[in-house]
């Protein structure tokens, strides 16, 4: 009988009591590390402390580069206990962020870990001819649910075409198909206004084992917070990044997806 391989087991700042196992499962959960949740898939965890941690978190480096930022570096901290005297909003979501995330501290810009791993470039099934790019702009419309995004969406700059990230893998509100043959839909083009494309893109995650960076604790007094902006995505952003990153758009562009995962 061949033996039963070992569990990959990791170690990780956030919890250094222990090591974490990686596991895989169909329960929803807490992230120990950001603080957001996470459902379906590889996760690692400590059985002992009830501790858990996204797949992302737990191969996060101290710097990362990005399409969402491109003009520094961002830098992991984690926000403590003590320091939470105000409200953080990560820049990408509009969910608050607590624990570990992304900070530029010179352009006050915050962004969850997971919310990193969006992929900069998607098909969607209303706007087959052309790729989304995932970027912010000062005010558009959203094709499937109809109303304004004022915020980080999928966009073609071409067409003036926007989706909510929150919108990417519903039904649209009209009924509307999801073939190549989609009506037209939207406002008067003067909602829209196209932001610049970002120079480079995005750089995957990883660092040697037994890695430990060097992070940064956020304190609140210094500097100014940045207005609270509500909950949106919450435990939808974990489906959406797995959903996304593996192709599910393709699947969406000829109509076989299955979004019940989702809601």
């Amino acid at each position: 009988m061949a033996p039963v391989p070992k569990k990959k087991t990791i170690k990780h700042f956030t919890h250094p009591g222990h090591d974490l196992a990686e596991i895989s499962t169909n329960e929803e959960y807490l992230c120990g590390g950001c603080r957001t949740p996470g459902g379906v898939g590889t996760r690692y965890r400590c059985h002992h402390c009830d501790f858990n941690l996204h797949e992302y978190c737990g191969s996060c480096p101290s710097t990362l580069s990005s399409f969402m930022h491109p003009q520094h570096h961002l830098n992991i901290v984690v926000r403590t206990q003590g320091a939470r005297q105000n409200e953080r909003i990560c820049d990408l979501c509009g969910d608050s962020v607590e624990g570990l995330f992304y900070r530029c501290k010179l352009c006050d810009f915050d962004v969850h870990p997971l919310c990193t791993q969006l992929p900069q470039y998607v098909r969607h099934a209303l706007h087959p001819h052309h790729q989304l790019m995932l970027q912010h702009s000062a005010s558009g419309w959203c094709a499937v649910c109809k109303s304004v995004c004022s915020s980080w969406r999928y966009r073609c700059k071409t067409c003036s075409f926007d989706i909510h990230l929150e919108c990417m893998l519903l039904v649209p509100s009209n009924g509307a198909s999801t073939s190549r043959s989609v009506p037209p839909t939207g406002p008067p083009p003067h909602f829209y206004w196209a932001a610049p494309p970002p120079p480079h893109g995005a750089h995957g995650y990883g660092f040697p084992p037994g890695f430990s960076p060097q992070y940064n604790s956020v304190s609140e007094a210094q500097g100014s917070s940045k207005p609270s902006k509500g909950k949106r995505l919450g435990k939808m952003m974990y489906t959406l990044v797995g959903k996304l990153t593996i192709g599910v758009i393709a699947n969406v562009l000829f109509g076989t997806g299955d979004f019940s995962s989702f809601s």
